[in-house]
């Protein structure tokens, strides 16, 4: 029955949804159609107010018969099966007793000492009356061990041979025992089944008995109940698949199974034997036994029909008036939700959304209450929307926590599950007790909250509430989860479009829609950042944006590339401000699909402040790159001033010096304007007020950094307004340059922009004040330092005494006047020099007349001395003289030429107080390059040799000098240097 109410419900279901939908299509153009309709769902209903109940108890009634029918034959198969193991349980009885028969014959054939004798006439006389005692036994056979021979038998027919023992099958459960092939015995007859034991002694085989069971006795059915003879019994051999049932009948092997098409087959084994019995079930006894009761189960069957024809019709009547019920409802909710849809795609604020969401829920769907909420920060629910009884909300608590019992309402669980819950009797809902008796008191019977989602989150519950019970039938619900969807729908619309609203007049960049050219719309950051009023470049040529004719036509040449690839992005566009300002912009623009491709969109973003940052990064970097550059004050300055104008902020640095005359002297310069830069002395006097000062005097005077944004406005009465406006100096700041702890000069900057000089500019040019300053003072320390060097250097390789070199300097020169000798293929001659007489002066007049005898004889020899000659004191009394440019040919005569000179030093006595004087003599010893050897060690210890040669015998010497390669082949000493 409910099989059939729900097939009855589905079709009128999908019928009432086709009602619904002609519904919609207008009266007035389909009356004869609609007429035709309602005709036509008549007939339709009286059928199934019939035909279906009918069908119904029909199908119901052959599934019942079918089952009655199937039971009838497993009894029927139960029976047969019980029966043939029955029937098979006897024929294996009738074996194990003929069987056991021939076991007792074997035995009675055995001797006293229970050996096998041949048979006597005794014993022969024995088995016959035994045969004749067992009528079963058609004869009787004695065989021999072989199992073919025959022995003894009491068939009137003899023969010599017996069936071969391989022809016979052993039972599994009495090895000794032997089943030939059922046939049939001319001799005898008859169909018989062989059978016979085998005696054994000592494992060994002796003879067999032998004797065939007739199969007509094997097979009486007479000693079964009479109850169980009346099946078809048909026993089958295994073996080879005969059935012995129709050999006896027949006299003939034919196999059962193919002349009979019964229903079923049962089949029994003879235990412990190869035999089946099998019983065929016709088809005609399973009907009997199934129609043995079936006329009660039809007079129910037929009562039942008419049952449930007559409530079927009571449903049907009933089903008629809730569906029409449920169609009111239901096209009162279409109506809601199309009515929520067209709201939620049309409303612009979010709280007339949900206002007028709650309101059509009471107007269409005739909801008691309709509410929306949302938890506050106490986790306790906030009306955002509320329509019709609203007097149930009074001083009611709703909580969006599990823990408390406000919070295991509907709308909580609904908040923290985010699922819908729809609640079909405030009755027989234990979990809403605590607003049970409220609820029902407003005539409020079942209610349902549903979540609104944002962001993939629950943003708020839509609850609803009627009064009546088990309204939310499954398509309500399906409705009102579509409402929901509407409603988040509209919220994110609402949401998209205050946020494109946003981010068009809020973006920091600048938008323009442009079609040919000319513009068609833009944001207000647009005309903002041009310091335009808004809606100023609406239907303007976008000419009007850019600072020159040549920006147009960079632009211009970009449109092709927009047209190409759909999208162009150009850096850097100078525009054109409104104040006469210069912007520096990024534009991107993206071409629109339309009908002329001829639409696109612009972004404009502002990058004057990465642009000014750009070039005032450069300034310091170039700054940075002059100071380490330059090897002196006037490099640094120069090169400062020039890479100050390539790529930055400025177009013209100079630095200059302002005289206590009021006089501007230029240290370097660069840029437009600064060749001509000293006419601005005019400007400079005292008869300047204060106010007509320019930037660099206040600066001076100051002796801070001035700055001005708008030079050219300020220095219009000037007498130097006519250079400044030729070189357009805009802006100007200038700035001490420090050198040391007082200023030496200022430093100055100019820019053709006006207002360029913000805080970051003028940190930048104070940077690159204090770099040059620092530089400077890093370059005079530099200079202090070399020359420090430099007298270092002069005292190391000087004796301090006579300022001649000293031993060091001369360990230098020598290897150096060797090469040059070597070069130029001359002689040196190295003369090593000692006082005679020293000591005395020192011993008589003291050290200070000593030292000052060693000042004026280092003079005197110096003063002695060619240009290309060197002399050098190697301490004490001691001096070497070295001698180059020395002709290898004529060595002898020049060093003679020198040394005459040289004497000239110590022939005048040397003043060493006043009015004494004191005289010394000298020794020299000379060797020469390369006559005396080329190692500079060599040679000086050639010297000293003949030095001590020179100061032996003074006072009977020829020559006060003495060569060493007079010496001979004498061995240097320990030289003395």
């Amino acid at each position: 029955m409910e099989n059939w109410r729900e097939l009855y419900y589905k079709n009128d279901k999908n019928f009432c949804k086709f009602q619904n939908m002609v519904l919609r299509v207008s009266t007035s153009s389909f009356s004869v159609f609609g007429l035709v309709l309602k005709n036509t769902k008549k007939r339709i209903r009286s059928v199934l107010n019939y035909a279906l109940p009918v069908a119904f108890v029909a199908v119901c009634g052959t599934a019942i018969e079918f089952d009655e029918y199937q039971h009838a034959v497993t009894d029927v198969n139960e029976a047969a099966r019980r029966d043939s193991q029955a029937y098979a349980n006897l024929i294996m009885e009738r074996l194990d007793t003929r069987f056991t028969e021939l076991d007792m014959a074997l035995a009675a054939l055995r001797g006293p000492d229970d050996r096998t004798a041949p048979l006597s006439p005794q014993v022969e006389l024995s088995l016959r009356h035994y045969l004749l005692s067992r009528p079963t036994y058609l004869t009787f056979s004695v065989l021999g061990a072989d199992g073919e021979s025959i022995q003894w038998s009491t068939s009137p027919r003899k023969k010599s041979l017996a069936a071969p023992l391989r022809n016979f099958s052993i039972i599994p459960k009495m090895p000794n025992h032997f089943l030939g092939s059922v046939h049939y015995s001319e001799n005898l007859g008859t169909v018989v089944l062989p059978m016979r034991v085998r005696e054994k002694d000592d494992s060994k085989t002796g003879f067999f008995l032998g004797s065939p069971y007739r199969l007509s006795r094997f097979l009486d059915e007479q000693d079964l109940p009479s109850d169980y003879r009346k099946w078809e019994f048909v026993v089958v051999d295994t073996r080879n698949g005969q059935s012995l049932t129709h050999l006896l009948r027949m006299q003939d092997q034919v196999d059962p199974l193919s002349s009979i098409k019964p229903e079923m087959v049962a089949q029994a084994p003879v235990p412990g034997y190869p035999f089946v019995v099998q019983v065929l079930v016709s088809s005609s006894r399973v009907w009997r036994n199934y129609t043995q009761q079936a006329l009660a189960r039809w007079s129910v069957e037929a009562l039942i029909l008419a049952l449930l024809v007559i409530a079927g019709e009571f449903l049907i009547r009933r089903r008629d008036r809730e569906q029409m019920v449920h169609l009111r409802r239901l096209t009162d909710f279409n109506m809601f939700m199309a009515q929520a849809s067209q709201c939620a795609s049309q409303a612009n604020n979010e709280a007339q959304l949900l206002q007028e969401i709650c309101d059509m829920a009471i107007r269409y769907a005739h909801f008691k209450i309709a509410l929306i909420a949302q938890p506050d920060e106490t986790q306790r629910f906030r009306m955002l929307a509320i329509s019709g009884a609203q007097t149930y909300m009074e001083n009611v608590v709703i909580s969006a926590r599990a823990d408390v019992p406000e919070g295991q309402g509907t709308i909580g669980q609904v908040w923290r599950s985010g699922h819908p819950i729809f609640n079909a009797s405030f009755l027989n809902n234990a979990t809403l007790a605590p607003w049970k008796e409220r609820a029902l008191g407003l005539g409020l019977r079942s209610n349902t909250a549903l979540p609104i989602y944002r962001d993939g989150k629950v943003w708020a519950v839509f609850s609803v509430y009627h009064e009546k019970s088990d309204i939310f039938d499954d398509q309500v619900q399906i409705l009102l989860k579509e409402i929901c969807i509407n409603i988040s729908m509209g919220l994110d619309r609402i949401y998209s479009q205050q946020l494109r609203s946003a981010l068009l007049d809020n973006s920091v960049v600048g938008i323009l829609l442009v079609q040919d050219r000319i513009v068609q719309m833009t944001n207000s950051y647009a005309t903002h950042m041009l310091g335009m009023p808004s809606g100023a470049l609406v239907g303007k040529s976008t000419a009007s944006l850019y600072a020159d004719h040549g920006e147009f036509k960079r632009i211009a040449e970009c449109y092709a590339q927009l047209a190409q690839n759909r999208e162009v992005r150009i850096e850097g566009v100078r525009l054109a401000r409104a104040d006469g300002q210069i912007l520096i912009a990024d534009c991107s623009g993206v071409q629109l699909s339309d009908l002329h491709n001829n639409i696109s969109v612009w972004t404009l973003e502002d990058v004057t402040s990465r642009d000014m940052a750009r070039r005032l990064y450069h300034a310091l970097v170039n700054a940075a790159d002059a100071a380490l550059l330059a090897t002196d004050a006037e490099e640094l300055c120069s090169r400062a001033c020039a890479d100050l104008v390539r790529d930055t902020l400025f177009h013209a640095v100079w630095i200059g010096r302002v005289h206590a005359t009021g006089q501007l002297e230029v240290v370097s310069r660069a840029g437009e304007g600064t060749e001509g830069i000293e006419q601005i002395n005019q400007c400079m006097g005292d008869y300047c007020s204060p106010s007509l000062s320019l930037v660099v005097m206040r600066a001076w005077k100051e002796r801070s950094l001035v700055y001005s944004n708008d030079e050219l406005s300020e220095q219009a009465n000037n007498p130097c307004f006519d250079f400044i406006r030729d070189n357009n100096w805009r802006a100007v700041l200038s700035t001490p340059l420090w050198r040391g702890d007082q200023i030496w000069a200022i430093m100055t900057f100019a820019s053709p922009l006006a207002h360029v000089f913000d805080e970051q500019s003028i940190a930048l040019c104070k940077r690159v004040a204090s770099l040059l300053g620092h530089a400077l003072d890093k370059l005079d320390v530099k200079h202090r330092i070399e020359c420090l060097q430099e007298q270092e250097a002069q005292r190391a390789r000087h004796d301090v005494l006579t300022g001649l070199p000293n031993r060091l300097a001369l360990a230098e020169y020598l290897p150096q006047a060797l090469a040059r000798a070597q070069r130029y293929n001359t002689s040196v001659a190295i003369g090593l020099i000692d006082l005679d007489g020293f000591k005395q002066v020192n011993d008589t007049y003291g050290h200070e007349a000593g030292d000052r005898l060693l000042q004026q004889l280092g003079e005197r020899l110096q003063a002695l001395l060619r240009q290309t000659d060197y002399i050098a004191r190697l301490g004490g009394d001691e001096f070497v003289v070295v001698l180059e440019g020395l002709v290898m040919t004529e060595v002898a005569a020049q060093v003679e030429a020198v040394m005459n000179t040289l004497h000239g030093a110590v022939e005048q006595p040397f003043p060493v107080h006043e009015g004494t004087t004191a005289g010394v003599g000298m020794s020299v010893g000379l060797a020469l390059y390369p006559q005396d050897g080329t190692e500079v060690e060599h040679l000086l210890k050639r010297a000293d040799m003949a030095m001590y040669r020179a100061k032996q015998n003074k006072k009977t010497r020829e020559k006060w000098w003495f060569l060493a390669n007079h010496l001979g082949d004498e061995s240097p000493s320990t030289p003395t240097v």
